[in-house]
C-alpha cells in the first residue's frame, strides 16, 4: 500500500487548464424569483416576479447553451424553493445548500440570486440554531463576493434583516461604516433597521440618533419605526413610555396596527405581565386590528423564551385556527425545539386540528413527524422523546411514533438512542424485529468494528431477539476476518451461535470464501440442524464457480442430493438440483463457461455415475442458456441427467427419430437390391443420426456406401464430429471431400466448428489451411462469424496455448476475414495474464497497439499491477498510455484500476488531480462494468470520488446506483443514496426520480417526492386525464399568481388548450404576473397545437410585462414548424435566422422541415443562405449534410434549371483528394421528382448515376433510383437500369436494408417479390426469404407462405427459427397440418436470439 501511495504521488501530472477561468464562465446567469419578508417572525413570505437584469454578456458561441442549460436548472430549484416556502413557510437548509452550490458552481451569480439566498438565512430556516444561520450568511456573502457578485444596499438591507431575525449582536455603527467602505449609500430601510437592531437592545440613545438623522434627511417615520420604539422602550424597563408610542402615532396620524399591538404584546410577553397582555389582547379584539393566529404565535414564542410557560395556554385557546394554522404552528414547534423549548412545543403541537388526522379515505394520517425527526436530529433525551411519542399515541396524533422514532435515530446514526428506544419499544410491548439493528451493524462492519457488532449481539440477546440468516451472514460475518474467529469471539462474549440462522450464515461465509471442504464437513454432519438448500444457494453456486476441485463439488451435489435434511419441499430433490445447476450455469458468462467447459463436462458425467436426475424442463433452459454461450458440445453432456421418467418432449429429441431410422434403413436396403438410385436416401439417413447424435453408426455407414455419400452427408458428419470433439475423424471427412469435389465449399458454422476442433487437438496447420480455404471460397461472413473467432481465440488462450492463438490471431486479420477490434485482440492479452505472467501481458498490449491500435484488456493488467504493487511496470504502463492516448485517458485507467483493486485512497487522489475533467463515456464504462460484476462498493466510490469533477453529471452518477440497487432490489440502500443526492445538492433528472420511486414502491415504502407526470399520455387515456383535470383543478384555490401558475402549467402539460387559455386570460384581468417557465410552457403548448395566433397573442402579452421576454429553443422550433405548416415560410426563416444570431439551438425537425418547404418551393437562395449561416450546427446537434444536399438539388429542378441541379450534385458524388464526406442516399430527390411526374428531371438525374456507377464505381445514387422504380412498381425501368449497371445486384447493404423497411407494413411482398425476379442471383436469399415469410404473416396469406417454404426446401436452403415460427403460425390459423417441427420457444425468444447475433459482433472495445 506504501509502494502505491508513493507511486501515485511520483506520478508526472501535469495540471489542466482550469475550466472556470474563460469569460463565458464569469458570465452571469439571469432571471430570478427574490423573496420579499414584512414580518420580523413567522411571516408569510411570498415570492414576486423580478424582470430580467439586463447586463452585456461577453458573446461566446461555445458556452450560450451551457448558460441556458444551468439557468433552467437553477430555475427548476427556485420553483422547489418556491413551493417549499408556500406548502410550510420554511425551507431546509438542504435546499438552500443545493442552490447556493449551483449558483457557485455556474461561477458568475448574479445580484439577485445573491439576494435571495441571503433573505432565507433568517427566520426561514427554523431548524437550525440562530447563530448558524448567521454563520451560513457570512459564508453566502463572502463566497459569492469572492465569485464577483456586486452588493448594492438591498444586499446590505437584506444582511441587516438577517441579523435582526438571528438576535445577532453587533454595531450598527460598524455596519455603516463598512457600507460606506464599499461605497455604497444607506436608504430609509437600512436607518429602519439600525434603529430596531438599536431598540432591540434597549438602547434609545442610539436610536434617537439614527432618528434624527432621518427627520434631517426628511426620510419619511414609518409604523416599522414606531414598533420598533416600543420595543426599545419596553427593553430599556420604560413600559409606559412603551405604551405612550401608540399615541405618539395617532398625534403623527398613523393608527396603530396589528404590528405595533404585536411588539407592544410581545413586551407584555417578555415582561410576563400577563394582566396587562390580556387587556390589550381584549382592547386590539375591540378595534379593527385583528391579530391573526400567527401573531399570537410569536407572543407564545416570547413567553416561553422569556420563562412564563405557565401563561400560554390562555394565549393558545385565543387561536382560531385560520387557514395556514398547521403549517405556521409547524415553524413555531420547530423552533421553540431549536430554542431548547421542546416542552412548549408538544403543547403547541396538541392543538393542531383533529381533522388533520385523517385523510380522505378514513384512515389515521400521523401527525408529528417533524417534530420526532427534530427532537432525534437535536439529541433531546430519550426519557424526553418517549414522553412525546406517549402522548401522541395518546392523542391519536400519531399511528406509530416510537417506530418512527428508531427511524429516524437509526437514520441519523445514533447508536445509543435507538438501542434505548428499542428498549422502550420492548417494554411498551411493541414488536422489535432483527432487520432494526441493520443499520447499526452495517455502520460497525463498515468499519470492521467487531467489537462493536458483539456488543449488538447482546443487546439483541438481552431483548430476547434471535438474529436470522441474513443478519449474521450479511451484517456479522464479514465484521470479523473469518468464519472461525467470528465463533470463538462470539462464543466468548457470550453471544449465542448455536442457532439455525447462525449455522446457515457460517455456511454461506465459508462457501463464498472457497472453503467447499468445510462446507461439505458442516453439511455432512449429522449433529447440524436441518436447512433448506435454499437458503444457502446463492452463496454455494458462488463457491462452486471459483473451485477447480471436481471431487468435492460432485460429493457436495450427491449430499444434497440424497440427504433429505436439505430437500424439504414437496417437489423433492431432483427438482432441487436441477434449480442449483441451472442457477450455476446461469451466474457464469460465456468466457467462464467456455474455460471450465471440460470440467463442467467431467462434474456432469461424474453426477451421472452418481445416479443423480434433473427434470426435463429445467435441461432445456440449461440447453438454452449453453447454445447462447456458444457451448453447445455440453448439451450432450447435461442430457444424460435427464430423469427417464421424465421424457424428452418433441422440441428435444427428433419426432420419433428410431421410427424413421428404421424406415429409412429398411428403404436404403430395398433401394440398393433394386439397383436405384440412393443419394437422397442415404443423406436423409446420415442427417437424422446425426440429429440424434449417434456418430458411430452414421461413421458405419459412411463407410459401407461411400461412393454414394453427397456432400451434405458429410457436411453434417463433419458437424457432428467436431461436436463430439473428434478432431481427427472431422478432419478425415474433410479430407474426403476435398477429393471428392474440391470445388465444394460448407457452411460458415461448420468451418468454424472445425477451425475451433483442430485447434483445441494441436492441429494448428490444419486449422489455419481451413481459414485459408473460407478466404478462397468468400465464404459469407456475418456478424455472429466474429464473434466465433473471437470465442475460437478465447478458449485457445484460456488453455493457455500462447502460440495457437497468436497464429490463428494473425492469419485471421491477414487474411481479413475480420478487423482486428479490441475484442477480437483480447485473447492474445489473456493468454498471458491468465498465467500470471504481467510483464509479458503488459508487452502484449504494447505489441498489440503497434500492430492494430488497439489496447485489449488493459484495464484487467492494470488491476493485477496494482495488486502486486509493481510501481516500476506500472510506470512502464502508465508512460505508454500517456505518450499513445494522452494524460486525461492515462489518468482514467489509472483512477479505475485504483477502484476495481479496492484501493480508494489512491483512486481518489487520481480523480482530485487540478484540470481533470468528467469524461461520460469512460465512467459510464465502469459503472457498467460495476454493475455486470456485481462491484457495489467500486461503484459507491466512484460515485463519491467524482463529487467535485469538472462536468461531471452527478445525476448521471447517481442513477447508475439507481439502477445497480433496482436490479438488486436494494430499496434500503436506494433510499439512502437518495438522502445522499439530497445532502450534496444534486437536482434529480425526471428518469432518476421514476427509477427511486419504483424501487421504492416495489418494495412497500413510502415515496418521500413527488413523481414526475408524464407530459404526453396516450390517446386512450387522455380523456380520463382530461376529466381528472376537470375535476381536480376547480378546487384549487385562485386568490393567487402562484395557484394560477399551477393551474395553468398543469393545463398546458395535460394539453387541455382551451381550458388554459381560459385560465390565462383570467390571470391578465387580474393583473397577476406568472413566472417566465410557466408561460414558455403554455406557449409551447398552444404551438404544438397549430394555434399560431393565439400563441403570438400571448408572446405579445407576456413581453409588455416582463421586459426581454423571449421564446426558449423549443418554443421557437415549434413557431417555425407551425409557420411551415400554415405555408408562412418568409416568418419561419426570419424565426431561424433570429434564433442563431441569439445562438439558440433549433430542433432537427425545425431544420428539415424549413428546408424541405423551401426545396419544394424553389428557393435556391434562402437554402444557401441559411446553409451558410448555420456553419457547423448541424454536425452538432446530428442533422445529415444530405438535408441541404438534397433540398437544393429539388430546388434548382422545381425551379426549372435541372442542369444547374446536375452540375450542383454530381461533382460531390465524385471522390477526390479533398473529399472528406460521402454523400448518402439521394431516395428523397428522386420520390420528389417521381411523384412530381417530371420525366425530364428523372431522365437527367438517371444519366448522372450512369455516369457515376460506370466511371467512378459510385453506386449510391444508381441504386436509390433503382429502388425507387421498385418501389414505385415502375418495373421496365427498374429492369432496364438494371441492365445498364450490373453491378446494382451487388450491392448487397442496400438491398437488404430495402427489403428490410418494406417488409414492415402490410401489403408490400410484391414489391420483394419484383425485387427477387429482376435480381436472380440475389446476394442474401435467406434473409430476402424471411422478410417475405414476414409479409405474407401481415397479409395473411397462407397460400404463398406454404409456397415460399417448399421453394426454400428446392433450394436446399435452412430457414432460421422466425420463419418457421411465422408459417407454423399461419397453418395453425387456417386449420392446416404441419409439415415441419415447430421451434418450441416463442416468437419473442427467437426475435430476442436473432436480435443478440445480430449485435453480438459489435462489442464494446472498452
Amino acid at each position: 500500500m506504501a509502494a502505491l501511495v508513493r507511486f501515485v504521488k511520483r506520478l508526472r501530472f501535469r495540471r489542466f487548464p482550469r475550466p472556470g477561468h474563460s469569460a463565458a464562465f464569469r458570465q452571469e446567469v439571469t432571471g430570478l424569483v427574490p423573496f420579499s419578508l414584512s414580518r420580523p417572525f413567522f411571516s408569510n413570505v411570498r415570492l414576486c416576479g423580478v424582470a430580467t437584469e439586463q447586463r452585456t454578456l461577453v458573446k461566446d458561441e461555445g458556452n450560450t447553451a451551457v448558460r441556458a442549460k444551468q439557468a433552467l436548472q437553477f430555475d427548476w430549484a427556485l420553483n422547489k424553493l418556491d413551493s417549499s416556502v408556500r406548502r410550510t413557510g420554511r425551507i431546509t437548509k438542504t435546499l438552500l445548500f443545493k442552490i447556493f452550490h449551483d449558483i457557485c458552481r455556474t461561477g458568475y451569480p448574479s445580484g439577485n440570486q445573491a439576494l435571495l439566498l441571503l433573505r432565507s438565512c433568517g427566520s426561514l430556516l427554523p431548524e437550525m440554531h440562530l447563530p448558524e444561520r448567521t454563520e451560513l450568511a457570512h459564508r453566502i456573502w463572502d463566497k459569492l463576493q469572492e465569485l464577483g457578485a456586486v452588493y448594492d444596499v438591498s444586499h446590505y438591507n437584506a444582511l441587516l434583516k438577517v441579523y435582526l431575525q438571528n438576535e445577532h449582536k453587533f454595531l450598527p455603527t460598524d455596519f455603516l461604516a463598512k457600507m460606506e467602505s464599499a461605497n455604497v449609500q444607506p436608504n430609509r430601510v437600512t436607518f429602519q433597521r439600525l434603529i430596531t437592531a438599536y431598540c432591540n437592545d434597549g438602547d434609545i440613545e442610539g436610536a434617537s440618533k439614527i432618528l434624527g438623522f432621518m427627520k434631517d434627511k426628511d426620510l419619511p417615520i414609518t409604523e416599522a419605526v414606531f414598533n420598533s420604539l416600543v420595543t426599545g422602550h419596553a427593553r430599556a424597563g420604560d413600559m409606559e413610555s412603551a405604551e405612550g408610542i401608540l399615541n405618539v402615532m395617532r398625534g403623527a396620524g398613523i393608527e396603530p396596527g396589528p404590528d405595533t399591538y404585536v411588539a407592544l404584546l410581545n413586551s407584555y410577553a417578555e415582561k410576563g405581565d400577563i394582566e396587562n397582555l390580556k387587556q390589550t389582547l381584549e382592547k386590539v379584539e375591540k378595534t379593527d386590528a385583528s391579530l391573526m393566529d400567527r401573531d399570537l404565535m410569536q407572543i407564545i414564542f416570547s413567553l416561553a423564551k422569556s420563562g412564563y410557560p405557565q401563561y400560554i395556554q390562555d394565549i393558545v385557546e385565543r387561536m382560531r385556527h385560520d387557514r395556514g394554522y398547521v403549517p405556521d404552528a409547524m415553524n413555531l414547534c420547530l423552533a421553540l425545539i431549536t430554542q431548547g423549548l421542546e416542552e412548549t412545543a408538544f403543547q403547541v403541537l396538541k392543538t393542531f386540528p383533529t381533522f388533520q388526522s385523517e385523510n380522505q379515505n378514513g384512515e389515521p394520517l400521523d401527525c408529528g413527524n417533524f417534530f420526532i425527526r427534530h427532537c432525534v436530529n437535536l439529541e433531546k433525551p430519550v426519557d424526553k422523546l418517549r414522553q412525546f411519542c406517549e402522548g401522541l399515541k395518546e392523542t391519536n396524533l400519531h399511528s406509530a411514533p416510537f417506530q418512527f422514532a428508531l427511524y429516524c435515530t437509526l437514520d441519523a446514526k445514533k447508536e445509543a438512542m435507538s438501542v434505548e428506544l428499542m428498549k422502550i419499544m420492548q417494554k411498551a410491548g411493541l414488536p422489535v424485529r432483527p432487520h432494526y439493528f441493520w443499520p447499526i451493524l452495517a455502520q460497525h462492519q463498515k468499519e470492521k468494528n467487531a467489537q462493536g457488532t458483539v456488543e449488538i449481539l447482546k443487546v439483541m440477546q438481552n431483548l430476547n431477539i434471535e438474529p436470522d440468516v441474513e443478519t449474521f451472514a450479511n451484517y456479522v460475518q464479514s465484521a470479523f476476518d473469518n468464519a472461525e474467529q467470528a465463533r470463538v469471539q462470539l462464543e466468548e462474549n457470550g453471544c449465542l451461535v448455536n442457532t439455525v440462522g447462525y449455522y446457515a450464515s457460517e455456511l454461506r461465509t465459508e462457501a463464498l470464501n472457497g472453503h467447499l471442504d468445510k462446507v461439505y464437513s458442516m453439511l455432512s454432519s449429522p449433529e447440524n440442524p436441518l436447512l433448506d438448500l435454499s437458503n444457502f444457494r446463492g452463496s454455494l453456486i458462488l463457491g462452486f464457480k471459483r473451485s477447480k476441485d471436481i471431487d468435492i463439488l460432485v460429493k457436495i451435489t450427491e449430499l444434497l442430493y440424497k440427504d433429505e435434511r436439505f430437500c424439504q419441499s414437496s417437489s423433492g430433490p431432483t427438482e432441487a438440483i436441477g434449480y442449483f445447476l441451472y442457477n450455476l450455469i446461469d451466474s457464469m458468462s460465456d468466457s467462464e463457461v467456455q474455460a471450465k467447459e471440460e470440467q463442467l463436462r467431467q462434474y456432469f458425467h461424474q453426477l451421472n455415475k452418481r445416479d443423480i436426475v434433473i427434470p426435463a424442463n429445467l435441461y432445456r433452459g440449461i440447453r438454452n442458456l449453453l447454445d447462447a454461450y456458444h457451448v453447445p458440445e455440453l448439451i450432450k453432456d447435461v442430457i444424460i441427467l435427464v430423469d427417464e421418467q421424465d421424457k424428452l418432449s418433441d422440441a428435444d429429441l427428433p419426432k420419433g427419430a428410431e421410427a424413421k431410422i428404421v424406415a429409412l434403413e429398411t428403404k436404403l436396403a430395398e433401394l440398393k437390391m433394386e439397383n436405384k438410385s440412393i443419394g437422397e436416401t442415404l443423406k436423409q439417413l446420415i442427417l437424422l443420426l446425426c440429429e440424434t447424435e449417434n456418430l458411430q453408426k452414421a461413421l458405419e455407414l459412411k463407410a459401407q456406401y461411400e461412393s454414394d455419400m453427397a456432400i451434405g452427408g458429410y457436411a453434417a458428419l463433419i458437424n457432428l464430429c467436431c461436436r463430439h470433439d473428434n478432431a481427427e475423424e472431422a478432419l478425415n471427412l474433410k479430407q474426403e471431400v476435398d477429393r471428392k469435389d474440391s470445388s465444394a465449399s460448407l457452411d460458415t458454422n461448420k468451418y468454424l466448428a472445425l477451425v475451433r476442433v483442430l485447434a483445441k487437438h494441436g492441429k494448428l496447420e490444419d486449422a489455419i489451411s481451413i481459414l485459408k480455404e473460407m478466404k478462397e471460397k468468400e465464404i459469407v461472413l456475418r456478424d455472429t462469424t466474429i464473434t466465433s473467432f473471437f470465442h475460437i481465440l478465447n478458449v485457445a488462450a484460456l488453455r493457455g496455448e500462447a502460440d495457437t492463438v497468436k497464429k490463428l490471431h494473425e492469419t485471421i486479420v491477414n487474411l481479413g476475414l475480420a478487423k482486428p477490434t479490441a475484442n477480437l485482440c483480447s485473447p492474445l492479452i489473456t493468454v498471458t495474464l491468465d498465467q500470471g505472467n504481467i510483464p509479458a501481458a503488459l508487452d502484449a498490449i504494447i505489441d498489440c497497439h503497434k500492430r492494430y491500435n488497439q489496447m485489449p484488456r488493459l484495464h484487467d493488467v492494470l488491476c493485477k499491477l496494482v495488486e502486486q504493487g509493481d510501481t516500476d511496470l506500472l510506470q512502464k504502463a502508465m508512460d505508454f498510455v500517456n505518450q499513445e492516448r494522452g494524460e486525461m485517458t492515462m489518468l482514467y485507467d489509472l483512477f479505475f484500476a485504483f477502484l476495481h483493486t479496492g484501493k480508494y485512497k489512491e483512486a481518489r487522489k487520481i480523480i482530485e488531480t487540478p484540470g481533470l475533467r468528467a469524461r461520460p463515456g469512460r465512467l459510464q464504462w465502469f459503472a457498467d462494468k460495476c454493475t455486470a460484476t456485481n462491484q457495489v462498493e467500486a461503484l459507491e466510490n466512484m460515485v463519491e470520488m467524482t463529487q467535485k469533477l469538472f462536468e461531471c453529471d452527478r445525476d448521471q452518477m447517481y442513477y447508475y446506483l439507481m439502477k445497480y440497487f433496482k436490479e438488486n432490489n436494494d430499496w434500503r440502500k436506494a433510499d439512502a443514496a437518495w438522502t445522499k443526492m439530497q445532502e450534496e445538492n444534486v437536482i434529480p433528472r425526471e428518469r432518476t426520480l421514476r427509477i427511486l420511486a419504483e424501487i421504492l414502491k416495489s418494495n412497500g415504502q413510502e415515496i418521500p417526492f413527488e413523481v414526475p407526470e408524464t407530459w404526453y399520455e396516450d390517446t386512450s387515456t387522455s380523456s380520463s386525464v382530461a376529466q381528472r383535470g376537470q375535476t381536480r383543478i376547480p378546487d384549487l384555490p385562485v386568490d393567487s399568481a402562484s395557484d394560477f401558475q399551477r393551474r395553468l402549467l398543469k393545463l398546458s402539460k395535460k394539453n387541455n388548450i382551451q381550458e388554459a387559455l381560459e385560465v390565462f386570460h383570467e390571470a391578465e384581468k387580474k393583473g397577476l404576473l406568472l413566472g417566465l417557465a410557466v408561460y414558455s410552457s403554455f406557449i409551447n403548448a398552444l404551438l404544438s397545437h397549430g394555434l399560431l395566433e393565439e400563441a403570438m397573442d400571448v408572446k405579445s402579452k407576456v413581453e409588455t410585462r416582463i421586459k426581454g421576454f423571449t421564446l426558449n429553443d423549443a418554443a421557437n422550433s415549434l413557431l417555425i414548424i407551425t409557420q411551415v405548416r400554415r405555408d408562412n415560410l418568409k416568418d419561419g426563416v426570419a424565426v431561424l435566422k433570429e434564433m442563431l444570431q441569439t445562438n439558440q439551438v433549433p430542433s432537427q425537425l425545425a431544420i428539415a422541415r424549413l428546408i424541405q418547404a423551401l426545396g419544394l418551393k424553389g428557393d435556391v437562395e434562402q437554402i444557401q443562405s441559411l446553409e451558410k449561416l448555420m456553419g457547423n450546427m448541424p454536425q452538432s446537434i446530428n442533422l445529415s449534410k444530405m438535408l441541404f444536399v438534397n433540398n437544393l438539388v429539388l430546388a434548382h429542378i422545381k425551379s426549372g434549371n435541372i442542369d444547374a441541379a446536375v452540375q450542383y450534385v454530381e461533382p460531390l458524388y465524385i471522390p477526390s483528394e479533398n473529399s472528406q464526406q460521402q454523400l448518402t442516399s439521394m431516395s428523397y430527390v428522386f420520390r420528389k421528382v417521381m411523384e412530381g411526374k417530371c420525366d425530364e428531371a428523372v431522365d437527367k438525374l438517371s444519366a448522372m448515376a450512369e455516369r457515376l456507377a460506370n466511371h467512378f464505381a459510385v453506386y449510391t445514387p444508381v441504386v436509390d433510383l433503382f429502388l425507387q422504380y421498385i418501389n414505385g412498381d415502375r418495373t421496365d425501368d427498374a429492369k432496364f437500369i438494371l441492365e445498364r449497371c450490373p453491378a446494382i445486384a451487388e450491392q448487397k447493404r442496400s438491398l437488404v436494408s430495402f427489403i428490410t423497411r418494406t417488409a414492415q407494413k402490410a401489403g408490400q411482398a410484391h414489391k420483394i417479390l419484383g425485387l427477387l425476379d429482376l435480381i436472380q442471383d440475389f446476394p442474401d436469399k435467406e434473409t430476402a426469404y424471411a422478410y417475405l415469410m414476414k409479409c405474407y404473416a401481415l397479409d395473411n396469406n397462407v397460400v404463398s407462405a406454404k409456397a415460399l417454404y417448399e421453394k426454400v426446401k428446392e433450394e436446399k436452403m435452412v430457414p432460421d427459427e422466425l420463419f418457421l415460427k411465422r408459417l407454423a403460425g399461419l397453418l395453425k390459423n387456417s386449420g392446416e397440418p404441419l409439415s415441419f417441427t415447430e421451434p418450441p420457444e416463442s416468437f419473442k425468444f427467437y426475435a430476442e436470439k436473432l436480435k443478440r447475433e445480430k449485435a453480438a459482433g459489435s462489442s464494446d472495445e472498452d
